[in-house]
C-alpha cells in the first residue's frame, strides 16, 4: 500500500483503490458556505448608519451577513407613501438566523422583526411588529444576525405604496 491510497478487496479477483492524496483534490473547488464573496460585498461599505447605501424598490440583493460583517444598513427615501414594507428572505439553517429593523437616520429603532423562521418583514404602519406611520424622509433598513456570530445570505425587498 502506497501513502495516500487505500486498497480494498471486495471479492475474490476484485479490488477498489481509493485515492486520498493531494493530487486527487480539486484545488479550485468553491468553498461550501452560506454565502459568496459577491454577496458579502453587495453595496459595501454599509456596516453603520453613516455608511448606509441607498436602495430603491428595484434593489433585491442577493447580499449576506458575513463573518466580518456586524450588520448591513440600507437607506431608503419615501415621499407621499401611505404604506412601506421591508422584508428579507434567507434559507433557515443552524447559525444562520437573520433579523430586521427599520430605523430613523440617526439609528433609533422604529420597528424590529426578530423571528426564527426563514424571513422577516415589517410594514409601516403596522401592528405585528408595531411600526408607526412614516413621514416623508429618509429611513434605514438594518439586517443583522439573530444571534451574535450568525451568518447567512439573503435577498430583500422594499415596497412603497
Amino acid at each position: 500500500m502506497r501513502r495516500g491510497l487505500l486498497l480494498l478487496a471486495l471479492a475474490p479477483g476484485c479490488s477498489l483503490v481509493l485515492d486520498f492524496s493531494d493530487k486527487a483534490i480539486p484545488k479550485d473547488a468553491a468553498i461550501d458556505g452560506p454565502y459568496t464573496a459577491d454577496e458579502c460585498a453587495y453595496k459595501e461599505p454599509n456596516d453603520t448608519p453613516n455608511t448606509a447605501q441607498m436602495i430603491t424598490t428595484a434593489d433585491t440583493g442577493p447580499a449576506a451577513i458575513c463573518m466580518s460583517d456586524p450588520a448591513d444598513f440600507y437607506k431608503f427615501s419615501i415621499a407621499g407613501a401611505s404604506k412601506v414594507t421591508v422584508s428579507i428572505s434567507f434559507i433557515k439553517r443552524t447559525g444562520g438566523d437573520l433579523d430586521l429593523e427599520v430605523d430613523d437616520t440617526t439609528g433609533n429603532t422604529l420597528a424590529s422583526s426578530r423571528g426564527v423562521g426563514s424571513g422577516e418583514s415589517i410594514t409601516c404602519p403596522g401592528q405585528v411588529p408595531a411600526c408607526p406611520s412614516l413621514a416623508d424622509g429618509d429611513y434605514l433598513m438594518r439586517v443583522f444576525p439573530g444571534v451574535t456570530g450568525d451568518v447567512n445570505a439573503y435577498t430583500f425587498s422594499l415596497q412603497i405604496q
